[in-house]
């Protein structure tokens, strides 16, 4: 990465950086010592850069109101290939994650469940006897148990169950590892779906269910508490798609239809609701202690 500007810590660059992803620079905002930097992959990059902020802060270039970098501009492109790479640099856990939910829809459908799908369950703690032992949990406990309480994620139980939630990861995850970074994905990731496929285990007491929505709900929740408490970062979200996704949650909660995994959907909310509150407030306690200091 090779630094391309510096600026001052209360500069909010969102605006600038969704100009910079439009003009195709992959690049990364950071925060450091008080001050702000911008870094980009390429050393060709470093004077358009420069260029482009100047431009910006002049008033005389701003991002275009239509995001450019929608999953179906890339697909709709002539450069198919090159555009697809691009996105891959710049978003590589969510088309990770896209690409592994696709894969295994066919390899260990819920549908028609497969030896792999049974493979990729979440543990039943009960050990068939109907009801869980602590002491016995912790003994026989395993990593292999561990990331069984993750994996249910990756399960989906039909095309159109997929197509929802990779559309929602696509619009969420992106956003999170665009602004802050791809291991703070992977990490928030990781929590609210443990914390999500656990309280729909210990809630419905089945092991048959799987599906990002829990992790989708907890991505949204992250990001909403980002936009409220430290709006500085650049995490935001339309006030009609915030309405959408708070309207669906409290939908599919009263109707509590026995295919969808309600306890999973509150859990990861709250689980989101939760990291985003805590990490927003450190970083917003941070960067005044840094201004603070002479």
């Amino acid at each position: 990465m090779f630094l391309a500007l510096e600026a001052v810590a209360d500069l909010d660059l969102a605006e600038y950086g969704r100009l910079l992803w439009q003009q195709k620079i992959a690049h990364q905002i950071g925060e450091q010592d008080g001050r702000q930097f911008v870094v980009v992959a390429d050393r060709n990059d470093v004077a358009r850069a420069r260029e482009l902020f100047q431009r910006w802060q002049a008033g005389q270039i701003s991002p275009s109101e239509q995001d450019s970098s929608a999953l179906t501009g890339y697909l709709d492109r002539g450069r198919l290939l090159g555009d697809l790479l691009g996105a891959l640099q710049r978003y590589p856990l969510t088309l990770l994650l896209i690409a592994l939910c696709a894969l295994l829809l066919l390899l260990a459908p819920l549908a028609r469940p497969t030896a792999l799908t049974q493979a990729l369950r979440f543990p039943d703690f009960s050990y068939g006897g109907g009801f869980i032992i602590l002491s016995r949990v912790w003994e026989q406990f395993s990593l292999a148990d561990l990331l069984r309480m993750l994996t249910p994620m990756l399960l989906h139980g039909g095309l159109l169950h997929l197509l929802f939630n990779m559309s929602w990861l696509w619009e969420l995850g992106r956003r999170i590892e665009r602004q802050q970074s791809t291991l703070t994905l992977a990490l928030v990731i990781l929590f609210i779906a443990l914390c999500s496929n656990s309280i729909q285990y210990l809630w419905g007491g089945s092991t048959n269910f799987g599906g990002m929505s829990g992790v989708i709900y907890g991505l949204f929740a992250y990001i909403w508490l980002w936009q409220l408490l430290d709006p500085r970062q650049g995490l935001a979200l339309q006030g009609s798609l915030i309405l959408f996704m708070l309207a669906s949650l409290a939908l599919f909660t009263y109707l509590d239809l026995g295919m969808i995994a309600n306890a999973a959907h509150l859990g990861g909310f709250f689980t989101g609701l939760l990291i985003g509150a805590l990490t927003a407030l450190v970083s917003r306690i941070r960067r005044a202690a840094r201004q603070r200091t002479p």
